[in-house]
């Protein structure tokens, strides 16, 4: 199954601090998604991290015009190998199971920067 897109779950959403540059890097559609086999860390910088660990986490299937285009962008917006790192994961859609790229973290890197679990899953709204 190839990938599709980017699994969005917490500052690109939709009315978050920076889904302008999902937009600049060329977002044409976003689709509800749902990431199994991951739990949310809330970091106090004010976004945050999903790492591997019993649980779910909520978020949007997005898909850009040129998704390689559209990873170098994000890659370098997500600092990808530092706190975070780009994997491919499975995601539940109301399509069906989509393949995607994600970026998340190792959960002891989330806790050393003061991170804590965030029971809800659903970043947008930060309701625990």
């Amino acid at each position: 199954m190839d990938r599709t897109g980017v699994f969005v779950y917490g500052s690109l959403l939709p009315g978050a601090r920076y889904h302008a540059v999902a937009r600049r890097a060329g977002l044409v559609r976003r689709t509800p998604a749902r990431l199994e086999g991951y739990r949310l860390y809330a970091l106090p910088a004010g976004y945050p991290a999903a790492v591997p660990g019993a649980g779910a986490v909520e978020g949007e299937l997005f898909e850009f015009h040129d998704l390689e285009a559209a990873l170098r962008v994000l890659d370098r917006f997500e600092d990808e190998g530092g706190l975070y790192r780009r994997v491919a994961v499975d995601l539940k859609t109301p399509a069906g199971v989509r393949r995607a790229w994600a970026y998340v973290a190792d959960a002891a890197a989330a806790a050393r920067r003061g991170g804590v679990p965030w029971p809800s899953g659903r970043w947008r709204g930060r309701r625990a």
